[in-house]
């Protein structure tokens, strides 16, 4: 049996948004295969460690957690970032307590590979050489490629104050980016596009594409209820930036054209954190849940599935758990990156946006059983893998 270290930037557990279905799916790929896997990651409090010891458990030999809330902004850590000229992300990941963790899991263990999900936890890979015999060989799987995600982020946005942040963080961060993705023994992306983003960035890599996995006996679709007439569902978490922007857009720009032409149509926005000018949005035919426990009956709730996003990179996991619950799903081109399946309507344009929604609602919904087999096909975490 081989030994992993997987060094994650949150708990992958409970399973509340894409980035940590994608950690949880693959560490059980991961388990499925004969690796024995040992976790050390952030977590927001101990409680939350607490209630997910037994899922953990059933996939982690052992989970340490330092208790950081890496969601969270921190002023004070951008302020020594702007002080040292560094990327405001490489200060916010680093902590000390984990760096002694890190040590101590190499006293006890040689590992045969270290395991850095997301480029965010490369912050500890020049440690990670220190223990070269323990660590073993270094992965890094990336969700993103995090410096596009950033310049997009810094094109689209619209404060004066915040839009030379983004850029000035993007611009560090891809400097940090490709000097960690040539200094790793493999690099993992989840899409085919995002290792053609970074070889054409100059880096000198030639990355395995490691496709994130869907759990299709949760997502299960069989013997579902049709969808509800006239519903749109959108999920995601609402302090992430690109679904923050790209909820507004939807609800300014879109939003109250379809309401005219369907007065009875409800738009589901669900996922934690709402900030307030999310929440703002509840009325008027639009509902905000905030944080849900299972986002499921949503999804399975959802006449058309929509993904409004301006900005992103990776490769959307609410996209393809909608598709195996069967889901008809509208998206942006930025949205739908990564994933190829000639039922997924794809525009960008409001009037587009608009007719698109408009014509679906006006045919009955409908179960997409071509979706459920395209994401059983390509994306089901049973299946081989090594790293």
């Amino acid at each position: 049996m081989k030994h992993i270290l997987q060094i994650s930037s949150r708990l992958p557990y409970p399973l509340d948004d894409g980035g940590l279905i994608a950690s949880w799916n693959l560490s059980r790929c991961l388990h499925h295969n004969g690796y024995h896997i040992d976790l050390l990651c952030f977590a927001r409090d101990s409680a939350a460690v607490d209630a997910s010891r037994k899922p953990l458990s059933s996939v982690f030999n052992s989970v340490t957690a330092v208790v950081k809330n890496v969601e969270r902004q921190y002023p004070m850590t951008l302020l020594r970032s702007m002080l040292k000229r560094t990327s405001y992300f490489v200060e916010k990941f680093y902590e000390e307590e984990l760096a002694e963790h890190l040590r101590d899991a190499y006293s006890r263990q040689t590992y045969d590979v270290t395991l850095i999900d997301s480029a965010f936890m490369g912050v500890y890979a020049p440690r990670l050489r220190e223990f070269a015999n323990a660590a073993g060989r270094i992965v890094l799987r990336g969700h993103n490629v995090e410096f596009e995600l950033l310049d997009r982020l810094a094109k689209g946005e619209k404060r004066p104050w915040y839009k030379p942040l983004l850029h000035r963080e993007a611009r560090l961060f891809k400097k940090f980016e490709l000097n960690l993705v040539e200094n790793v023994d493999q690099v993992c992306t989840i899409t085919a596009r995002d290792a053609e983003v970074l070889k054409q960035a100059g880096a000198a890599v030639d990355p395995m594409v490691l496709s994130p996995f869907i759990d299709m006996d949760r997502y299960n679709a069989d013997g579902d209820d049709l969808p509800e007439p006239g519903s749109l569902v959108c999920v995601g978490n609402m302090a992430w930036m690109p679904n923050r922007n790209g909820v507004l857009w939807f609800c300014e720009q879109v939003w109250p054209k379809v309401r005219a032409a369907h007065p009875e149509a409800k738009f589901y926005i669900v996922g934690k954190n709402p900030p307030p000018e999310i929440s703002r949005l509840d009325g008027d035919g639009v509902v905000v849940t905030g944080y849900v426990e299972d986002e499921r009956p949503f999804i399975a709730r959802a006449h058309l599935f929509i993904v409004p996003l301006l900005e992103g990179s990776g490769i959307r996991i609410k996209i393809l758990t909608a598709m195996a619950m069967g889901r008809s799903v509208l998206s942006t081109t930025v949205g739908a990156e990564g994933i190829a399946w000639d039922g997924l309507k794809v525009c960008d344009e409001s009037n587009d946006w608009v007719s698109a929604i408009v014509s679906h609602l006006k045919a009955p919904p409908t179960v997409r059983t071509d979706a459920v087999e395209h994401v059983r096909r390509h994306y089901d975490w049973r299946k081989e893998l090594a790293i």
